[in-house]
């Protein structure tokens, strides 16, 4: 008889993020209260959530709130924090609502219409990740 021989198994990960739809929206109102107004437009519950988004160059840190709902469909992210952008091509976007799940581009653009409607929101543009090569991409969907 012949010795078993050992099968080793190797585990590539990659380091590429899912693609995934998500809105910019610029509005001049604090995160809080944007997560009333658009709990109230598209009845849903939007929380602030015990995590928040971190990103640092060097030795320092910055942090960006999250709100929540509680099935995470949707996500409102900070897109500032104390003069620093966590997307930086996204400079002139205050606020990133990441879709969650698989949703189509016309369900998104629905989404993009309502948030529109907003007295309060001056603009919204919807974004696929995959147009982006900002490092910080990735830290939308951890």
């Amino acid at each position: 008889m012949s010795p078993v021989k050992k099968i080793t198994r190797h585990t590539i990960k990659s380091n590429e993020t899912p693609a995934f739809l998500f809105l910019g929206i610029v509005s001049s109102e604090p995160d809080y209260r944007l997560s009333v107004m658009l709990n109230r437009h598209l009845g849903i519950d939007l929380r602030k959530g015990p995590q928040e988004v971190s990103a640092g160059t060097g030795s320092e840190t910055h942090s960006f709130s999250v709100f929540t709902t509680t099935s995470p469909a949707l996500s409102l992210i900070s897109n500032r924090s104390v003069g620093i952008t966590l997307l930086k091509k996204l400079k002139n976007i205050d606020f990133l609502l990441l879709i969650n799940g698989v949703i189509d581009r016309k369900q998104a653009e629905s989404l993009t219409a309502s948030v529109r409607n907003i007295p309060e929101v001056t603009a919204v543009f919807l974004f696929d990740s995959r147009d982006f090569s900002d490092r910080n991409i990735a830290l939308l969907v951890q």
